[in-house]
């Protein structure tokens, strides 16, 4: 009955939602964000050198940039909003794969930045879905995947997964892919326009691009949260068979966006070296949209309920039993 406490749409439903999530994401911050290891590599990014001589607030600005990303999953715009799933359900489950991945989700906020782009970005894309005139958009969509890669430098191989989604939702008119392209293009104009300042230009381009690579680090280490996490995300996968099968073609349309997407992630952690679970947490949109949409659609309120407080016990089992 807890699940469907959650999914209703009353304004207790909306009020535990919240509660629960920010408990979860409190108590992640209090049992482990003061403690986290900080990585060394993080001060040689360009965007957080200055928080060499104030790292103690790095957990703290993680903490704020992952409510932010949480309370953005929640945003559903046109046909996307009755296929990606209950936003409540959506949003307890975005915060439990973030927080699964405890160290580097209070650790590295050049990830959580790049992640909340990308979640602005497809949902840009989605919302060109049936469009007959969305120039504007594809070109900011563009624009946020270079931005993106400025900030984690391995997010430009999502190209192939925005290029996908173009050609599923698009008409394939040469402009639109033109503009696209035009728009990552612009991020290193952007770029230089505030290298140029520098004594040596180029080189401070080329500093801007090499810091954003991010390695995989050590705090990259398995445990029981991930794997109650990834069995709720293999069950999942019947949903999303479901979708691409015999769904409508909006289902299929849609669902086929968010696993391009996951794809993406999934290459640049093989192909590009990305830690797993910095790809976790870039494709923690899409992971907590399947999650949450097999739980709602199950027809059994005991194993709805079950999944639920196996999705929500995965953040402490995370911390309490590293493996």
């Amino acid at each position: 009955m807890l699940t469907s406490l959650i999914r209703s749409r009353t304004i207790l439903g909306f009020l535990l939602s919240y509660i629960i999530a920010a408990s979860i994401l409190l108590a992640t911050w209090l049992l482990l964000g003061g403690t986290a290891v900080q990585n060394d590599l993080l001060f040689a990014h360009w965007a957080f050198s200055w928080l060499e001589n104030s790292s103690a607030i790095i957990p703290l600005f993680c903490l704020s940039l992952a409510a932010i990303g949480v309370i953005l999953s929640r945003i559903r715009l046109r046909e996307v909003r009755n296929i990606l799933g209950n936003t409540n359900l959506t949003m307890l489950a975005m915060v439990c794969v973030l927080t699964v991945q405890a160290r580097p989700l209070f650790t590295r906020p050049d990830i959580l930045i790049a992640s909340l782009i990308l979640v602005a970005l497809f949902m840009l894309l989605l919302a060109t879905y049936k469009r007959e005139q969305a120039l504007s958009e594809i070109f900011h969509t563009g624009l946020l995947l270079g931005v993106a890669s400025l900030f984690v430098g391995q997010s430009i191989l999502l190209l192939i997964s925005v290029a996908f989604s173009l050609f599923i939702l698009r008409t394939g008119n040469w402009r639109e892919w033109a503009v696209f392209l035009l728009g990552v293009a612009m991020t290193a104009v952007f770029v230089m326009l505030f290298a140029i300042w520098s004594e040596n230009p180029l080189l401070a381009f080329q500093r801007i691009v090499q810091t954003a690579w991010v390695g995989s680090f050590s705090t990259d280490r398995l445990s029981a949260g991930n794997i109650v996490l990834l069995v709720l995300v293999v069950f999942s996968v019947s949903s999303l068979f479901r979708d691409i099968t015999i769904g409508t073609v909006n289902e299929r349309n849609i669902t086929l966006v968010n696993v391009s997407w996951i794809i993406g992630a999934t290459l640049m952690v093989l192909v590009l070296g990305l830690g797993w679970q910095s790809g976790i947490i870039l494709a923690a949109f899409p992971l907590s949209s399947f999650v949450s949409k097999t739980i709602e659609q199950n027809t059994r309120w005991w194993i709805q309920d079950l999944m639920l407080i196996l999705l929500l016990s995965a953040p402490i089992l995370s911390i309490l039993l590293p493996l």
